[in-house]
C-alpha cells in the first residue's frame, strides 16, 4: 500500500511538470523565437534642427495667413 502511494505521488508530481501550469515552458521557448530587439539612434542634432525649421515653416504659414486680407 505505501509504494503504491508513493508511486502515485511521483507521477501526479511529474504529471504536474510536464503539464507545465505555470506557463514557464511557454515564456521560455518564446523568448528563445524572438530576435533580440535593436535600439535605433536618433541623431539629437539632425531631430533638433528638423524641428525648429519646421516651427519656422509653420509661424510663416500662420504669420501669411494672419495678414492675407481676402480670407
Amino acid at each position: 500500500m505505501k509504494k503504491s502511494i508513493i508511486a502515485a505521488a511521483i507521477t501526479v508530481l511529474f504529471a504536474t511538470m510536464a503539464n507545465a501550469n505555470s506557463g514557464l515552458a511557454d515564456r521560455i521557448n518564446e523568448a528563445q523565437t524572438y530576435p533580440n530587439k535593436t535600439v535605433e539612434k536618433v541623431d539629437t542634432k539632425a531631430l533638433n534642427t528638423h524641428h525648429k525649421q519646421m516651427r519656422m515653416k509653420m509661424s510663416k504659414t500662420e504669420l501669411r495667413d494672419h495678414q492675407d486680407p481676402s480670407k
